[in-house]
Formats: structure tokens, C-alpha cells, sequence
């Protein structure tokens, strides 16, 4: 049997807090670090459908990509929905850790697993850390990278639906338009437009975007390719998964098998 204070740093070496957007709130949310776990489940958001789940498989530990609480809270109460999420997280004694977008940026993590995918090479942060060691050593956030040679875009796409099935394509320009150089942001990336274009690449794929940044898109002459929130992400929570069992024998460690959505 493990203390979750065992595992917190395993889980920061596989995703560097110190990688996640400043705007993030990562790392343990909810919990004792010295409380015992046995079980632990991943999961993309914390929902009633999620927790009953790991309530009804008595897991001591969600590792949730999406952090909950997000936001500053004033008040835990059961007025909100959040506020129920959490008394009752609590009241089970499930401790809630997130890595978030630490676990985007991570090297092994979401965005350099949608690169290997489309086996983009030499690959590069669509903008660098702030953090100084993190900026020696390449690290930043999202991606971009070369395709060995020009494809189309629906060409991108059927790659995309090979290793995730459930996307649900959408894009910007003709499907037979040739890419040769892709970013990448997973999850809501279309802030990360701008970013894509000053590194001269011929499309863009995240996982959703506004109408105003499709329309930016189309006027900064990049073709914006959208999987889905919940396809781009979700995929990387089995791995997460896989990883926490593979350090840990003795934990019993598996991803959401109610948690599904369209979006």
C-alpha cells in the first residue's frame, strides 16, 4: 500500500508542474498527502458520472486532466455544482490531483503523443517556457513540427481518426490542401493561433476553437484542423493510466470507463 506523498512526485517527474500555463491550477487540489492508496483512476474532468465511479470502485486517488476546483473558490457549499463535486470527494476521502497542462507540454505527454501520430519530426515549442531551465532544455508550450512529406489535410485527418477513432474531424481550408508543417495544441488551442503563424506553419491542429478564430484562420492563411476537446486528450488518460501502474505494481490504476462526450 502506497501514501499519495509516494506518488505525488512520480507524478511530477512524468509531468513537471513547472511546465503548466501560469494561468493553471495543477498539482493536488484535494487530499492528505499522507493518506494511503490502492486504487486510482484517471479520468479527463471530474463529473458525478466520474466520481460515482471511482466512489463505486473505492478509489482513494482521481488524477484528473481538468482541474477541480479550477477557479478560486470563496465557498465550498452544495449550492454549485463544483462545491457538490467537492464535499462529496471529501466526504469518500478521494484525494484530486491535476496535472493539466503540465501534462500537455510534458515530453511524454498529449501534445508530443498527437506529434507522434502524425510522425511529425524535428519538432519545436510553438513557444518557449518562461522558466529559464525549462527554455534550455526546449520545453514550452505546444508544438510544431514536419510531416516526412506534403500531405493533404484530409490526409492528417484519417491519421488522426487511426489512433482515435471517436474525433470528429473539422478544418478550415479544402481537404486536398497540402501540409508540410503542423502545429499542435491540444484540448481549446485556438489562442495559440498566432503563435502557429509566427513559426510559418501551413496548418494547425487542436482540439476546438471559436468562430472568430476559425475566421482568423482563414485571414492568416492556416488551416485549422479541430478533433474535438474531449478526442484530444482523452486518449492520454490511458496512458496515464498505464504509466502509474507500471511505477507502481501494487496500485490499481485504470482510466475512467463511464467518462464519453461529443465535444
Amino acid at each position: 500500500m502506497l501514501r499519495l506523498s509516494q506518488i505525488l512526485p512520480s507524478l511530477d517527474e512524468l509531468a513537471p508542474l513547472r511546465l503548466a500555463e501560469s494561468w493553471d491550477n495543477v498539482g493536488l487540489l484535494v487530499g492528505e498527502q499522507d493518506a494511503w492508496v490502492r486504487k486510482a483512476m484517471t479520468c479527463l474532468t471530474v463529473t458525478d458520472t466520474t466520481l460515482s465511479e471511482a466512489i463505486d470502485r473505492n478509489a482513494n486517488l482521481i488524477i484528473s486532466h481538468h482541474p477541480l476546483p479550477f477557479k478560486p473558490l470563496q465557498r465550498i457549499t452544495d449550492v454549485t455544482p463544483t462545491g457538490r463535486l467537492l464535499l462529496k470527494a471529501i466526504r469518500h476521502e478521494v484525494a484530486i490531483y491535476s496535472p493539466h497542462t503540465a501534462w500537455d507540454n510534458a515530453k511524454t505527454g498529449i501534445n508530443h503523443q498527437l506529434a507522434a501520430f502524425l510522425d511529425l519530426r524535428d519538432l519545436a515549442p510553438l513557444v518557449l517556457s518562461t522558466d529559464p531551465e525549462m527554455a534550455r532544455l526546449g520545453l514550452g508550450s505546444g508544438l510544431f513540427g514536419w510531416l516526412e512529406s506534403p500531405i493533404g489535410i484530409e490526409q492528417v485527418m484519417e491519421r488522426m481518426r487511426l489512433h482515435i477513432p471517436h474525433s470528429e474531424p473539422r478544418f478550415t481550408h479544402d481537404p486536398l490542401r497540402q501540409v508540410s508543417k503542423l502545429g499542435i495544441v491540444c484540448g481549446s488551442g485556438g489562442s495559440f493561433l498566432s503563435h502557429a503563424a509566427r513559426n510559418k506553419c501551413d496548418a494547425f491542429l487542436t482540439g476546438e476553437a471559436t468562430y472568430h478564430q476559425c475566421l482568423e484562420a482563414e485571414a492568416l492563411g492556416i488551416a485549422l484542423l479541430m478533433i474535438g476537446h474531449h478526442a484530444s486528450e482523452f486518449f492520454s488518460l490511458k496512458q496515464l493510466a498505464w504509466h502509474l501502474h507500471s511505477r507502481w505494481p501494487e496500485l490499481d490504476a485504470w482510466c475512467s470507463e463511464r467518462e464519453s462526450s461529443r465535444f
